[in-house]
């Protein structure tokens, strides 16, 4: 039987159990929305790219049905309140990647952020756009005191992306994951609550 949860906990659990559907976040360049069926060419496209894929956890895609079965997990996911797996909308609402909280755990108050983004929109701050909201809508609303992420040592943007935000490097798994037959290390990196408000402190201060 699990242990009753505190009441910030609780909260957690509760916020999250009412959700009614995908919550929509707007940036000033990208968008957060559920994804839909006529989404799936463009996922496709996002995850059939090697260049993409190349530090993700699976191999490219090969057939659009693919596609559409992820849109299908990604829903599933959500009605069991297990993942939020957001489309990133560019400003004519086309999807351009994916940017992911999972791994909710309410007594622990924290979660893992995951994102993919098509390389055709590398260089240009989507991603790290796209995963600031998703980091706001985390601390602020959900009230979750830790987000995780993990990576492939060698992805040395997202590492960038990462530290940017105020996550820290705090260790590796050795051979956590395969890739076909091809098995690589994790890099694990945490950030506080109190790590993002005062990044944000810090670049709004910037601004004045």
């Amino acid at each position: 039987m699990p242990l009753p949860l505190s009441p910030h906990s609780q909260a957690i659990a509760d916020f999250l159990a009412a959700l009614d559907g995908f919550p929509v976040l707007q940036g000033p360049r990208v968008r957060l929305r559920g994804p839909r069926e006529d989404d799936a060419a463009a996922l496709f496209a996002l995850f059939g790219d090697a260049r993409v894929t190349r530090f993700w956890s699976r191999p490219p895609m090969q057939d659009i049905a693919e596609a559409r079965e992820l849109i299908e997990q990604i829903h599933a996911g959500m009605q069991a309140r297990s993942l939020l797996n957001w489309a990133i909308a560019d400003e004519n609402d086309a999807l351009v990647g994916t940017c992911t909280l999972f791994r909710f755990d309410a007594a622990h108050r924290r979660a893992e952020l995951g994102y993919a983004l098509h390389a055709d929109h590398w260089g240009r701050g989507l991603a790290s756009e796209a995963t600031a909201l998703a980091l706001d809508w985390a601390v602020d609303r959900v009230g979750l005191h830790r987000i995780d992420a993990g990576i492939d040592p060698d992805n040395q943007a997202s590492r960038a992306l990462l530290h940017r935000h105020g996550f820290l490097t705090e260790g590796r798994q050795r051979e956590s994951f395969f890739v076909g037959e091809r098995v690589t290390d994790s890099e694990l990196l945490g950030l506080l609550a109190s790590d993002w408000r005062q990044r944000r402190a810090t670049a709004a201060a910037a601004l004045r």
